[in-house]
């Protein structure tokens, strides 16, 4: 049985992230063995994230823009951006830049196969896949099992984040590459969060996606209408070809994600909780898990550090998904007010849980209070929050 000094299970975004960072740290020459069903080799995902600093893989970025543009029915923002950037990495990037940097390290190896069961006795993991058994002395497993999880989480709220995309190409000039269509909220919402998000890559080519936030996923037909119905008649674009297409879900929940599985097992990504709540991005919040876990053990030899208290964000987390739950439609007023009554950057930085209290009220302020008059009554009188 070969043993290890870490033993990573999933080698996508969490996985290979915590791996690329220790191969970048002082503890580049502890034997590390990634294991993942599924090779990583096609463009099956793009991940988008903001950042007033650089990020590891800053150098891979596909895109980035400098300019964020917001519609709603009755509002439109073209927001510049002074500190921040918005970024995105295409997922083939991502794995050839991460795997290819790992293959020099001889300590370091990948294999695809999957992972049975894990147990830990005395001072190490015993880790069985479908053809062999290793031992390591700490593993962090970034598999999320959502079948616990549902809409009707008597603790919790549960929606997800789901969205159908087009890569588009047109033979004219369409899309203005100095911006990003972050929100266009002029779409029919039913009783959900619905919105199209764009992401310009050429004056001819750009991803158009179709992104709900709900309890439920719709019909593959719903999404293939909504967006030909926008390109052709929100955009204006009659004549196009459809490149590619991107198909997500994200879970969207104020649970508790544990940490341990174990006293030597770490849950990381999305299954260590690691995806913003209420907006379900996680790319650059993985990034920054990534860099502790490795800074604690440099440190102290083992992988828990302690983490930032972010209670109020929490809270406010809990609060929109409540309103999302009980009466998603509201959100489109709820975000077109905040994006009017505020500077973006200040958005941005409170979505990143970078803000202090005071400037949190302010941006509490500015937006329509009976939504969150009822959530408080759930959330805190409910499940007692403030405990």
């Amino acid at each position: 049985m070969t043993h290890y000094d870490y033993i990573i299970i999933g080698g996508g975004c969490a996985g290979l992230s915590l791996a690329y960072k220790l191969n970048q740290s002082k503890l580049k020459n502890k034997k590390v063995l990634i294991i993942d069903q599924e090779a990583k080799n096609k463009n099956d995902r793009t991940w988008c994230f903001w950042a007033d600093e650089s990020t590891p893989f800053d150098h891979i970025v596909f895109r980035s823009w400098k300019t964020i543009e917001f519609l709603s029915d009755d509002f439109a923002l073209l927001a510049p951006l002074q500190h921040f950037t918005y970024k995105m990495i295409r997922g083939i990037d991502f794995y050839e830049e991460a795997q290819q940097s790992l293959a020099q390290n001889p300590a370091i190896n990948i294999i695809n196969e999957a992972v049975l069961s894990t147990q830990e006795i005395d001072n190490q993991v015993i880790v069985k896949t479908s053809n062999q058994t290793f031992s390591a002395n700490w593993v962090f497993d970034s598999r999320f099992d959502k079948s616990p999880f549902s809409p009707e989480m008597p603790e919790n709220h549960y929606l997800i984040q789901h969205f159908k995309g087009w890569q588009i190409q047109t033979k004219e000039n369409t899309f203005d590459t100095d911006k990003i269509r972050m929100f266009d909220f002029r779409t029919e919402q039913g009783s959900e969060v619905r919105f199209f998000y764009i992401l310009p890559f050429s004056p001819t080519e750009a991803m158009i996606e179709y992104t709900l936030f709900s309890k439920y996923l719709i019909a593959e037909e719903e999404y293939e209408e909504k967006l030909r119905d926008y390109v052709s008649n929100s955009l204006k674009i009659k004549d196009f070809e459809i490149k590619e297409t991107e198909f997500g879900i994200i879970p969207m929940t104020d649970y508790k994600f544990k940490r341990k599985q174990g006293q030597r097992m770490m849950n990381i990504g999305i299954g260590g909780g690691r995806a913003k709540p209420s907006t379900g991005y996680a790319f650059y919040r993985i990034q920054q898990d990534s860099a502790q876990i490795v800074q604690s053990l440099e440190t102290s030899n083992q992988p828990f550090f302690k983490e930032k208290n972010s209670r109020q964000f929490e809270i406010y987390d809990a609060l929109m998904l409540n309103i999302m739950n009980r009466k998603g439609e509201s959100i489109k007023e709820i975000f077109t007010e905040l994006f009017k009554n505020n500077p973006i950057e200040r958005i941005l930085s409170f979505l990143n849980e970078k803000t202090n209290f005071f400037t949190d009220l302010l941006l509490m302020s500015s937006v329509p209070p009976a939504p969150f008059l009822k959530s408080i009554k759930n959330v805190f009188l409910s499940r007692n929050l403030v405990k």
